[in-house]
């Protein structure tokens, strides 16, 4: 049961060491003891941190942990706008098209964009992606009620951010997903699916979505499941499949999935129902 507002602002406070350079921001106490069962057994038990009202989270920086305050505060955090280069045609080391794709029955099942648009000799562009977009990725209610919403934006610009966006997200999700805030997971989802939504995929954004891809997958942050896939990876695999069209004809991402790992093996379990059905 979330505590009240008195019963927050009398609670006490407890400070984290936050980072590599050990930033000291102190909490009250309340307040993130009852965002997870572990979160409340490392504040409000005997261990060594409850004692000592301070605890240490080194693999967190300030930024993150900063917005992990917001939303134990208010239920939600907030971000920058993200600026997105308009998109153009350009020239893409592009692999040949697949022998599959020349089959009606296949293409039908395979092409989940929109027709790709070309100019010049090999150049390629994305158009939104309906289909990725129409995914449910549900917003879960505001734990307070504030004014202000914090829905992830897209503004035209010279210097585009769409890594270091991706990156917050990203890093709220690992820690949720550390220390089982279900509803922040969640939250973080809903916020990754949204941006990815608002941008359209083309050559000079694929260094910020495979950076992305590696850091979902990197076994340091997200589970390696065992009958299941992390929620993370999965929206990650979503998202590729979604772009098949365009993710597989690069050289680059190709040479991603040539990698192997966990990310070949969920890739081909969302695949593999699609090809099913084709047969």
């Amino acid at each position: 049961m979330s505590a009240s507002f008195e019963a927050i602002l009398l609670s006490r406070s407890f400070t984290f060491i936050v980072g590599a350079d050990e930033v000291p921001i102190a909490v009250h106490e309340a307040t993130f003891a009852d965002q997870s069962p572990g979160l409340k057994a490392l504040m409000r038990t005997e261990m060594s941190e409850g004692l000592a009202r301070e605890a240490k989270w080194e693999d967190v920086d300030k930024e993150t942990f900063i917005r992990f305050a917001q939303y134990a505060y208010i239920g939600d955090y907030s971000i920058p706008k993200m600026i997105v280069k308009p998109s153009a045609p350009l020239a893409d080391e592009a692999l040949p098209p697949s022998s599959f794709r020349d089959d009606p029955q296949l293409s039908d099942e395979w092409s989940f964009r929109a027709p790709v648009k070309k100019a010049g000799k090999k150049q390629i562009y994305s158009p939104p992606i309906p289909v990725f977009k129409d995914l449910n990725y549900a917003r879960p209610m505001p734990q307070f009620n504030f004014a202000d919403t914090y829905d992830p934006t897209a503004g035209d610009g010279p210097s585009e951010n769409i890594g270091e966006i991706l990156q917050i997200h990203a890093s709220l999700y690992v820690l949720a997903e550390k220390w089982r805030i279900d509803r922040l997971k969640k939250l973080t989802l809903f916020k990754i699916h949204k941006t990815l939504s608002l941008f359209s995929l083309d050559t000079p954004k694929l260094e910020y979505v495979i950076d992305f891809v590696r850091y979902a997958y990197s076994d340091e942050r997200t589970p390696d499941l065992e009958n299941s896939v992390d929620g993370l990876r999965e929206l990650v695999c979503e998202y590729i499949t979604a772009n098949a069209e365009f993710t597989s004809r690069n050289a680059v991402f190709l040479a991603l999935i040539e990698e192997g790992g966990a990310l070949a093996r969920d890739l081909w379990k969302h695949a593999a129902p699609r090809v099913k059905k084709s047969n």
